[in-house]
């Protein structure tokens, strides 16, 4: 399926978004999961990235493209000597800069993510979900980007997938799922290779709460109810069932060709062609 998407109306979806608690809350908020569900999430996750970014000194550069109200700006401050963060949200900058104000090895940028407008050389990029609402030759071009301003360095997609090589989205909320395959060829295009794919269990372990949220709420008795009503006592009870309820059960359907959750989301990691040479 061709990428069709309207940049005016995801534009207007996040800036809309923003003032919300979606900011911080990684959308669990529409299903009332509490702040502990956010914190393991991105706990798996800073696991992924560090382990990857491994070889990146203290004194080196990260750019964070699309970084929103800045969670990964942050944790990237607290490890590297300069941070770029660049948001073309205002409000998502507005909340990045409240929450950034007392670091001061950041730079944060209003702008378009598709020209990247900062100078200088990085050792590190972060897309944290930024490339699936963008058009795939928008996403060529913006990697055929990155890798001149990281030739050496490493770049790490954090991106969602459905069960196609690729699924768009119109209407209110559009955005394109690609597989990681996709994403392969999209990146070798821009000259760089994919050298590691991971499944994000901490997105996995969320999608599975808000499937079960979603499907409780279905009781016409508790649709009108506040979500947390619903969402808290859900991720207490998953939480002390996790080796089953919230890694082994995705797992399993999968392998069962049973797409539930519907959307994945996995790590994948590029670098240079000529990185190893």
């Amino acid at each position: 399926m061709s990428d069709h998407l309207d940049y005016e109306a995801v534009r207007h979806y996040w800036d809309r978004e923003a003032g919300s608690a979606a900011a911080a809350s990684y959308m669990a908020h529409e299903q009332g999961l509490p702040q502990s569900c956010v914190d393991d999430r991105f706990a798996l996750e800073r696991e992924v990235v560090d382990r990857w970014f491994g070889e990146l000194g203290p004194d080196a550069s990260v750019l964070d493209i699309g970084c929103g109200s800045g969670a990964w700006t942050a944790h990237f401050a607290l490890r590297y000597a300069r941070v770029v963060g660049i948001e073309q949200s205002a409000p998502m900058v507005a909340g990045a800069r409240e929450r950034l104000s007392q670091l001061s090895n950041v730079e944060l940028i209003q702008g378009d993510c598709l020209h990247v407008p900062v100078d200088g050389r990085f050792q590190g990029a972060f897309f944290g979900g930024l490339l699936m609402y963008l058009n795939r030759e928008d996403v060529v071009r913006l990697l055929r980007r990155v890798s001149e301003l990281a030739p050496k360095g490493k770049v790490i997609l954090r991106e969602s997938s459905g069960t196609g090589r690729v699924e768009v989205k119109t209407g209110d909320y559009q955005v394109a799922y690609r597989s990681p395959e996709e994403y392969a060829d999209i990146a070798s295009e821009a000259g760089l290779r994919m050298s590691a794919v991971e499944r994000n269990r901490g997105y996995a372990r969320m999608e599975v709460a808000v499937n079960l949220v979603d499907l409780v709420r279905r009781v016409p008795a508790l649709r009108r109810r506040d979500p947390a009503l619903v969402g808290g006592p859900m991720w207490r009870a998953l939480r002390l069932t996790a080796p089953v309820t919230l890694d082994l059960l995705p797992n399993a359907t999968r392998r069962a060709g049973i797409a539930w959750p519907h959307l994945t989301n996995n790590f994948m990691l590029l670098e240079s062609c000529d990185h190893d040479r």
